[in-house]
């Protein structure tokens, strides 16, 4: 189906893509600072989820939709870029409000970890990468690219997806294990407010950047 150099140059431009600074690390890795390890998880399982539902709306030709209509693809854009503000006020207001926090006196030097629904942590994973139109620009752009007409186009699309679902599983695996170990060290309510303050802030600027782009 695909020739080996092919599926070389697949893996190596899909983990390029991957590793490169987005709106998907840093609310992984706002969450596995903040939140833990199973809400961090849960965003990337949400990212993965999204990955597949593109590929069901790629493999129904959907997706030439929104290559075809500049006006739809300016409307997921605006979205993506009001989702992205909307966790970044989000996350600011956390700043805010975890701000002045006293220490627990039961904890020593660490405060109390915030806390967030699993099913949340999954639904901001998901709509942080639905909503992204670059996600659409691997399955419109990259995708065609290594599929050839000798083989099922909706079965080329689900083997292509599953190729970059498992290498997104397994770097996030990799960054969500270092970012676990260094929060055992900031868990102090201080550390807290400027990680939600410095990950609110990047993620402000993120929506920015789609919205002008």
């Amino acid at each position: 189906m695909f020739g080996q150099g092919e599926l070389y140059s697949f893996v190596i431009l899909v983990l390029l893509m991957i590793v490169s600074p987005g709106a998907n690390q840093v609310l992984v890795l706002q969450s596995g600072l903040v939140l833990g390890k199973r809400a961090a998880v849960c965003n990337v399982m949400g990212v993965a989820v999204s990955m597949f539902v593109y590929a069901l709306l790629s493999g129904l030709g959907l997706m030439l939709l929104l290559r075809e209509s500049p006006q739809l693809h300016n409307w997921i854009r605006w979205l993506g870029m009001a989702y992205l503000l909307f966790l970044a006020l989000a996350s600011l207001r956390s700043a805010w409000l975890l701000q002045g926090q006293t220490l627990s006196p039961e904890s020593g030097e660490k405060g109390t970890a915030p806390t967030e629904s699993l099913w949340y942590s999954f639904l901001k994973g998901f709509g942080s990468n639905i909503l992204n139109v670059q996600a659409a620009f691997v399955f419109l752009s990259i995708f065609p690219q290594y599929m050839n007409d000798s083989y099922s186009l909706l079965m080329q699309v689900w083997v292509l997806t599953l190729i970059f679902v498992g290498l997104l599983l397994g770097w996030y695996a990799c960054f969500i294990f270092l970012v676990s170990r260094l929060r055992e060290r900031l868990l102090h309510p201080q550390i807290q407010c400027r990680i939600k303050a410095v990950t609110g802030f990047l993620l402000l600027v993120m929506a920015v950047k789609m919205g002008l782009a």
